[in-house]
Order: C-alpha cells, then structure tokens, then sequence
C-alpha cells in the first residue's frame, strides 16, 4: 500500500517539477547539473557497490536497537540478518551516488549524518569529501558496530560513528563539530523527530550550509516536516528532488525561493521552449 502511495506522490511531483532547462536560477542550475544530471561514474562507486553485494549475501544475524521509526522499511524484530538489513534499510545506489554528488559539490569541511546503518551512505559521503570530519549517528550498537567494520574495508579514516538514542548523541556531535556545513538527517522518519534534529542543527548552520532531507515523500508525516523546514525563516532556498531535499541559508536570496526540480530524462519535451 505504501509503495502505492509513494508512486502516486511521484507521479504529482512529475506533473509538478521543473527540469535544468526551466530553471532560471543560475545557483539552483548550476546546482542541479552538477549533481542531478551529473551521470558520471566516480572512483569510489565501484568500490562501495561491491561492498554493498557482500552484505547482501550475509546471513549474519545480529541484534537490533530500533529506537524509533528508524529502519522505516523492516519490521521491529529483536534479530535481523545483516542481508536483510542491507536490502530494506540501506540507501540505493542511485540515491547514494546523488549524496556523493552533492558532497562533491558542497565540499563541506565538517559532515553530520544522523542515520548511519550498515554506513553504505555514510562511506559514501566520505569518500566525496575525504578532507572532511564526518560525523555519523546510529542508534543501534549492533549495525553500528558493522558499519564500523565496513569503513575499516574501504579504508575511511575521516569518520566516527556514535551510538546512541539521537536526543541524547546530537548535541554532543554538533558541538565536537563546532559548526556544521552540511548535514545529511536520514534517522527517524516521523515528523516531530526530524523537526527536532533540524532545530538542533540550526544553531551550527551558517549561510553556506546545506541540509538534506531523506525520504521526504515517504510519508504525510515526512511531506509535513518537509513543508515546515522550507517555511522556516533561517531557510532562503529549498530544492525539491522527490528522493531527498535541500535547503540552504544563502544571504544572496533575499526572496524565498522553492524549486522542485527531476532529471531531465523524464521530461525529454521540457526543453525550455514552454
């Protein structure tokens, strides 16, 4: 049923959302086509896909701490096998590229990401940004425990992954950090939670900082928290990718911005001539 939904809301976001090529915006284009459109295949993909396939034939299983609604695609069971953690609460590879890409773009010097998992994403993002310090928030002592082991295998040594109940790991993280250039909030997918760890965060964010939304049409509750972030005062600009969203705080937008923007593959007639 859920799946169901999800594709009715993409098939009003298609309707809806603009390509490159209707994108007045020289910031959101130039944005966009360095990350959305950006169909280059990186170094580390390679690298991190061939990971992701190992732990999808691990029939390990482990014992898990799901503090909330966390990993929002399996059910709340005390044992899970970490293949069955990898295929229903690891970010795919096209939305994990996108965050590489978007990194990539940003160049951040400082990193938080609260949802680390099995760290697919997380190795991602550190692999983009290897001068960076990352920070990563996992609630279960167990995954994090493996996400630890799979940062070891790719040899990622810019990052620390805290465990912990996210209310009681963010502040500290956000204080070692001291200011925050880019945050990736991809944990617990109800609505009051993400308001909360997006409050949190503000008070680390500067004009350049970016923050990016998981998951922001999984449900009425995540649309309603996606709402709220764009309308905040601090945020100057938000951009729409269905998969996740961006706000940044940019003093040159004196005027509210929202762009819903999808890759220019599914709108081939959307040229710019309409």
């Amino acid at each position: 049923m859920q799946a169901i939904q999800i594709i009715f809301r993409f098939l009003g976001f298609l309707f809806r959302a603009k390509t490159r090529y209707q994108v007045h915006s020289p910031f959101v284009f130039d944005f966009v086509e360095n990350t959305l459109e950006d169909e280059r295949h990186y170094y580390a993909f390679s690298d991190i896909e061939r990971l992701r396939e190992l732990l999808l034939k691990d029939t390990t299983k482990i014992k898990v701490t799901d503090l909330g609604a966390g990993s929002h695609r399996l059910k709340k069971e005390e044992t899970r096998s970490i293949a069955a953690i990898c295929k229903t609460a690891v970010s795919p590879p096209k939305k994990c590229q996108l965050l590489f890409k978007i990194v990539h773009q940003v160049k951040p010097k400082t990193i938080l990401e609260i949802g680390t998992s099995l760290g697919i994403s997380t190795i991602y993002q550190a692999k983009a940004a290897s001068n960076a310090q990352l920070i990563s928030l996992e609630g279960s002592p167990a995954i994090a425990q493996v996400a630890q082991q799979n940062l070891k295998r790719l040899k990622v040594n810019n990052t620390t992954i805290t465990t912990g109940p996210f209310e009681a790991t963010l502040v500290p993280a956000l204080q070692q950090l001291k200011k925050l250039d880019y945050v990736f909030i991809d944990g617990n997918h109800r609505q009051d939670a993400t308001l909360l760890y997006f409050e949190k965060c503000l008070d680390f964010a500067h004009a350049d900082s970016v923050f990016v939304i998981d998951d922001i049409y999984w449900s009425a509750e995540m649309q309603a928290a996606w709402q709220s972030i764009c309308q905040h005062p601090k945020v100057t600009l938000s951009v729409d990718y269905f998969d996740v969203g961006l706000v940044f705080f940019r003093k040159d937008h004196l005027e509210k911005e929202h762009h819903l923007v999808i890759r220019s593959f599914w709108k081939p007639w959307a040229r710019g001539f309409f």
